[in-house]
């Protein structure tokens, strides 16, 4: 696997720090988390969020400042959105805080919406800010008039924009902000870079040439376009890390100041004249993760029905209530469950170092001892609070996730087992299995007096005793999935930013994913053939496959299954893997991949389209069977039930970003031509070279290593 862009990141970005860590004298200095949040951030910018009507966290000031004091930060600010309502009631409560908050501007002319720090404002300034913030230049132009620095926030995300920003909306934004946001606590150490590359390679030149293209004083809105300043913050929501990335804030003759001046006016003042220092730690995903489990937490906490009627009128598309409403619906299910909201009430206290109760730990059932165990562990490490903080925390997420998978696994056999016996689930056609897949439309057949099911499964029965571990299992994925895709949304956009930059441009990597290894079909024999040619050519990309059986070779990764199974068809059995989808996501990101290809309609199919919309990356799908013939010859669907497997497929095949198919497989050729007329790219081949050169992109007379764009 190639791990070496993440360890150039880690050097490059250690290498940064140590430099701005030597800039100011340390009896100079105070070390203030310029971007951080309360319970005050009530409104998310994101539509979801105000789909469910839940704030961004509930974490209570006090509890903050607290953090804040235990990271060693000598000033304190809180930076909530569109408000400093926490700022004024700390101050009346006597203590010393420098008022802020995180204003979401737009830029009108590119339809852009940015976040903007802001420091120092009066209540009355703070009303004129607000109904200012709709248009980015005048907000700043007032800003600039009444001496309040601004500071832009993580220069590299924006929302509410369907589209990639363009280049110019990045130089104009050069020419009226000279702060910027160069370390983020919630966003991976390779945008952190990009930023800071971004701003080192402006010029003088620059600047006067931006200037002069969008007609712009310099001093317009800056009082020193020329000298751009770099400020630091954890943009801590959830209160776990708030401190431990900040900025260094220097003050000449500092501690005699201190004497007569307040360290909030000093700070201040250490921002208008851009004497700052961005400190903070190389990160990945494992922070982010942490810090959305908790926010999944809380949310199943304190989650109230937000109103039908109110998500139906709500702005947003169709498919993001649909979305709002599933989500809605499962947090109210996970608070019917006993055991797993008094695990997540455990959890959460432990990552805010709050150890359970002695009895609880008494009367912990011997199953789960091994996930409690592992959450008094969290609560140890946030005491301790060592320099492997964030590293000690994941570790006990992923026990944790494993303990989860091993109890899930173990109920689920023995249930499978029960069913197989009364049921005689080995005999049943394909055709009997693919009924069970319909659901009636009628609200009627929902209800307790409604039609009876197809099935006399209880389903009551067989969820008992799998929802903690499976709620569980699914909230630590779901935390994974998020904090991904919300760092790797603007893909795009970062690899863009690297190749005008040209540095910390992304690996080119491909993850080919399989539930097909062994045996004589056509599938694994054409498999088998495409890992020989890259191993004989070493290319850069890495074939996955989940097996107990199959011996890693290089450039063939085996992910041990978590569970295994038989799915009987017509008295045969096809053995089914699930894999730790944790390791898997895990994998695409160590490993430096940039695309996914996928070759099976199975588990591993799916958890393709997983890392797609995890980590904004390419998906193709290599259709080397006509599945549709195999249903109809094989498992002898047909009617209404072929109709059934044929929509299945389609909807599989066109979540894909691209495919490629053999020319002679009546209704793959056909798929590839929906692909197209959708937009998307498809091509028909002819034989197994074409179909790997093809998807793949790697030509058949290249060197070794070697790749075609």
């Amino acid at each position: 696997m190639n791990r070496k862009f993440q360890q150039m990141l880690k050097n490059e970005f250690e290498k940064f720090v140590l430099r701005q860590k030597n800039r100011f004298p340390s009896d100079e200095i105070l070390r203030a988390d310029l971007h951080c949040h309360d319970f005050n951030s009530d409104v998310p910018d994101e539509l979801l969020g105000r789909l469910l009507n839940v704030p961004e966290t509930w974490l209570p000031s006090e509890r903050l400042i607290e953090k804040l004091r235990k990271n060693n930060c000598s000033v304190f600010t809180v930076t909530n959105h569109n408000n400093a309502r926490s700022c004024y009631a700390l101050q009346d409560k006597g203590l010393d805080v420098l008022v802020a908050a995180e204003f979401s501007c737009r830029a009108p002319d590119f339809e852009v919406g940015i976040h903007v720090l802001a420091y120092g404002f009066t209540p009355e300034q703070e009303i004129r800010l607000e109904k200012l913030r709709k248009n980015l230049y005048s907000f700043l132009e007032y800003a600039r008039r009444h001496h309040i620095p601004t500071i832009w926030a993580h220069p590299l995300y924006h929302y509410s924009s369907k589209q990639t920003p363009p280049a110019a909306f990045f130089n104009k934004m050069l020419l009226v902000f000279e702060r910027f946001e160069v370390i983020n606590g919630q966003r991976d150490t390779w945008q952190n870079l990009l930023v800071k590359a971004w701003l080192e390679s402006v010029s003088e030149e620059d600047i006067d040439r931006y200037a002069k293209e969008f007609g712009i004083d310099p001093l317009q809105y800056c009082s020193d376009a020329y000298r751009k300043s770099f400020s630091g913050g954890s943009d801590s929501h959830m209160g776990i890390f708030a401190g431990m990335t900040g900025t260094y804030l220097h003050i000449p003759n500092l501690q005699e100041r201190l004497r007569t001046e307040l360290r909030s006016q000093l700070a201040l003042e250490a921002i208008r004249k851009g004497r700052m220092a961005p400190f903070g730690t190389f990160q990945n995903a494992e922070k982010m993760t942490i810090a959305f489990l908790d926010y999944a937490c809380q949310i199943t906490l304190n989650y109230a029905d937000p109103g039908l009627l109110r998500m139906l009128l709500h702005r947003g598309t169709s498919q993001e209530k649909l979305a709002s409403f599933v989500v809605s619906n499962l947090f109210s299910e996970l608070q019917q469950h006993r055991v797993t909201t008094s695990f997540i009430r455990i959890f959460h206290d432990s990552l805010m170092g709050k150890k359970p109760s002695r009895l609880k730990q008494i009367t912990v059932k011997r199953a789960y001892q091994p996930i409690f165990d592992e959450a008094l562990r969290i609560a140890t490490i946030n005491q301790e609070n060592g320099k492997d903080l964030i590293a000690g925390y994941y570790r006990s997420i992923v026990e944790i996730n494993q303990q989860l998978y091993s109890i899930l696994s173990r109920r689920l056999e023995k249930k499978l087992t029960k069913i197989r016996e009364k049921e005689d689930l080995a005999n049943r056609s394909p055709a009997a299995w693919m009924n069970q897949l319909e659901l009636p439309v009628s609200i009627r057949a929902y209800t307790a007096d409604g039609e009876k099911g197809k099935t006399s499964i209880d389903m009551a029965a067989f969820l008992d005793g799998l929802s903690f571990p499976f709620f569980g299992a699914a909230l630590i994925l779901a935390a994974h999935f998020i904090s991904a895709q919300t760092m790797f949304n603007i893909r795009p956009l970062l690899k863009d930013f690297s190749k005008r930059l040209k540095r910390f441009e992304h690996p080119e990597r491909i993850l080919w994913l399989t539930d097909t290894w062994h045996g004589d079909n056509e599938a694994a024999v054409f498999l088998r053939e495409m890992h020989a040619e890259i191993k004989r050519r070493d290319l850069p990309a890495d074939i996955v496959v989940c097996s107990s059986h199959v011996r890693p070779e290089p450039h063939l990764i085996v992910m041990p299954p978590v569970k295994e199974f038989a799915l009987p068809f017509g008295g045969g059995g096809y053995t089914c893997s699930v894999p730790d989808f944790i390791a898997l996501h895990n994998l695409f990101l160590s490993g430096g991949y940039d695309r996914i290809i996928c070759s099976t309609e199975g588990v591993m199919g799916f958890a393709g389209l997983y890392l797609k919309h995890a980590y904004s990356v390419e998906a193709s799908f290599c259709m080397h069977a006509d599945r549709l013939t195999f249903a109809r010859d094989r498992l002898n669907l047909e009617g209404h039930n072929l109709n059934r497997f044929r929509r299945i497929l389609r909807f599989f095949y066109l979540s894909f970003d691209r495919a490629t198919a053999f020319s002679s497989d009546t209704y793959n050729t056909k798929i590839a031509g929906e692909m197209m007329r959708s937009g998307k790219e498809a091509c028909l081949v002819d034989n197994r070279q074409e179909m790997f050169e093809r998807i793949t992109g790697f030509a058949g007379t290249q060197q070794k290593g070697e790749k075609t764009e």
